[in-house]
């Protein structure tokens, strides 16, 4: 009985032992994330539209970009959007599933990007799951706005951080 006990044991320590270096792999591989945001409103009356990254880096966005991204949006969504959009590659949800970090706003953006109909902001539904093929339209006409990040459910779970 004894060692059943301190096998079990063992076996939640080793567990345990893996998720916590899980964790802080992930954590290194996404050091290239935002360490802070700005509205799209900010960014467009900034000279030079920027922010920190977590590695002490800047993440700088292109202004043709964050014009599309207005004229995409309705106004009052302006001071809502807060860029960039991290999209989250979900490791736990299978091979190419994403999503896309933020509120509605950011979701609504990466809907009218992708062109999914005639969605309205009232309709938008979180987390907003996209896939691989998606993901690269996204990035294509929005490179410098959106990032990749990586999380995967139970270990070190992004999603939460990154939905406002």
């Amino acid at each position: 009985m004894r060692w059943a006990e301190l096998l079990r044991g063992a076996e939640g320590f080793g567990e345990r032992a893996f998720k916590a270096l899980l964790q802080r792999e992930v954590e290194r591989i996404n050091e290239h994330l935002p360490k802070e945001y700005r509205t799209l409103d900010e960014l467009l009356s900034m000279e030079s539209p920027s922010v920190k990254a977590r590695d002490g880096g800047e993440i700088i966005f292109d202004r043709g970009e964050l014009q599309t991204a207005a004229q995409l949006l309705p106004k009052e969504l302006h001071r809502q959007l807060r860029l960039p959009i991290v999209l989250l590659r979900r490791i736990d949800l299978g091979p190419g599933v994403f999503s896309v970090s933020g509120g509605k706003a950011e979701a609504y953006l990466a809907l009218r990007v992708l062109r999914r109909g005639d969605v309205g902001l009232d309709e938008v539904e979180l987390p907003l799951y996209i896939y691989r093929p998606e993901v690269q339209e996204l990035r294509r006409r929005l490179r410098t706005l959106t990032v990749i990040g990586f999380a995967t459910e139970g270990v070190f779970d992004l999603e939460e951080a990154f939905t406002w």
